[in-house]
């Protein structure tokens, strides 16, 4: 006790400092953007009940796999039973039943608290690339308001356990420069990833090594490195080399989403479901031009390996799971947050392209649309299944979603930067209440799947995500 007290007391000597350095400000900004997110991934979980297809599925293999658990004990093949190819977000499910018990809240509950942890590591993340507050506060705000995003983190899918993972990828590759004990934590998020969606594992990983190849050549060559990122790979390779090896198992080259015929039927549902987030990540591609000119920075290398060689390696894969374009979301956020600091901080000398204001005008005209069509869809009674609540809320939100992208488009011919709170605050307080609408239960085959359908006619695939 001695010896310890006095090291306490240094610990948070150290700590009051670094707190001092961080003004209130920063503080203050930092929690007015995150609690607001984290509340919006985690309330009203049993408002709808659960969604056919991927999120049943995996609900029902959670409570099955721990009922066999627990009748007939633990066993070596317990681990690879009844579990298929993402074992990871069947064992979180269940350990969220556990906790939280059975029902809508246990089963979501984790993976919304998952993902709202992992916003203060994006918020890191971006503040450790750029070196600034407002880029990475900016790329948080981006992210946690992508409809994407927002609708993943509150389901139970593989895709709500894919969204944090990455964010935690990404960071610990950024920390591996200044610390080669980043090289074990790197590891064991990929093992995650690839215990959870082994293809997005195998991308991430070749666009992670060449990032950390070109910006810090040192590695190549740090036996410490390699040392604890071969260890934080072996639970995945364990699993991987013991699931294969069971005789009622699928091999590996199975278990990697191969078909017959072209992926890209499969693919563009992925690529859909990233477009619905264009709002905020459409500022994202003003971000690439000034990376391709200043490469010698780590940030630019960092967009480069895991935006440009990331969509690459997805585009020429032969792997068709949609999944794979979900930790694109992530980078663009970070790369919108750049531009948006920039709007920010330039507003008088940065001339916003004309493009941004066309965008955003078309997109308040279809919203404006949108709630026509409901209004007339409900008024001649199609919508038979629809309360009245249900649909006057429903057009209210598309209303105000078409008058935040109208503002918005205004602001941008005027050049004033007020847009950014005007945009981003009117998509928060509408997905807020897309939660009380039904459009926030989507069918089982969504708007990405849907227009997918029409494509893939001539292909016969099996049913995905």
């Amino acid at each position: 006790m001695a010896m310890s007290r006095p090291n306490l007391r240094k610990l948070m000597a150290n700590l009051g400092q670094k707190l001092q350095r961080w003004p209130l400000e920063a503080w203050s900004s930092v929690v007015l953007v995150m609690i607001p997110i984290a509340l919006l991934f985690s309330w009203g979980l049993d408002f709808h009940s659960l969604r056919r297809g991927e999120e049943t599925n995996l609900v029902e293999s959670a409570h099955y796999w721990w009922t066999t658990l627990q009748n007939y004990g633990f066993t070596p093949t317990s681990l690879f039973d009844n579990l298929g190819r993402s074992p990871l977000p069947i064992w979180l499910i269940s350990l969220s039943q556990i906790i939280f018990g059975q029902g809508l809240w246990g089963d979501r509950l984790l993976g919304a608290l998952l993902n709202g942890a992992s916003l203060p590591l994006l918020y890191w993340l971006g503040k450790e690339l750029y070196g600034r507050r407002w880029p990475a506060l900016l790329t948080v705000v981006v992210y946690g308001t992508a409809p994407t995003v927002v609708y993943w983190a509150r389901v139970a899918s593989i895709n709500s356990f894919i969204l944090p993972l990455t964010i935690a990828c990404l960071a610990s590759a950024l920390f591996c420069r200044r610390d080669l004990r980043g090289a074990l934590p790197l590891g064991l998020i990929l093992s995650a990833l690839a215990l959870t969606n082994l293809p997005t594992a195998i991308v991430l990983l070749a666009t992670s090594l060449l990032f950390l190849y070109w910006d810090t050549p040192r590695l190549k060559s740090s036996v410490l490195f390699w040392t604890g990122f071969i260890l934080g790979l072996m639970p995945a390779i364990a699993w991987w080399l013991g699931h294969s090896s069971l005789p009622s198992s699928a091999d590996l080259l199975t278990s990697l989403d191969f078909i017959s015929g072209s992926p890209w039927p499969t693919k563009l549902r992925g690529w859909f479901w990233l477009l619905a987030s264009a709002p905020g990540l459409i500022f994202a591609l003003h971000a690439f031009p000034q990376a391709q000119q200043a490469l010698h920075w780590s940030w630019a290398r960092f967009l480069v390996c895991q935006a440009g060689a990331y969509s690459m390696l997805v585009i020429i894969s032969p792997w068709s799971s949609p999944s794979l374009v979900m930790p694109l979301l992530v980078v663009l956020a970070v790369a919108a947050g750049l531009t948006l600091a920039e709007v920010r901080q330039e507003s008088i000398t940065l001339v916003y392209p004309p493009w941004w204001r066309r965008f955003f005008l078309i997109l308040g005209g279809c919203a404006g649309l949108g709630a026509m069509a409901v209004y007339n869809a409900y008024g001649r009674g199609n919508l038979t299944t629809w309360t009245a609540q249900d649909g006057v809320l429903t057009i209210l939100v598309l209303v105000l979603l078409a008058l935040t992208l109208a503002m918005t488009s205004l602001l941008l011919d005027r050049q004033r930067p007020e847009f950014i709170n005007v945009l981003f605050w009117g998509l928060f307080v509408c997905l807020f209440l897309i939660i009380y609408t039904p459009l926030s239960y989507l069918p089982p085959r969504s708007l990405p799947d849907v227009i997918v359908s029409t494509v893939s006619t001539t292909n016969q695939l099996p049913a995905g995500l």
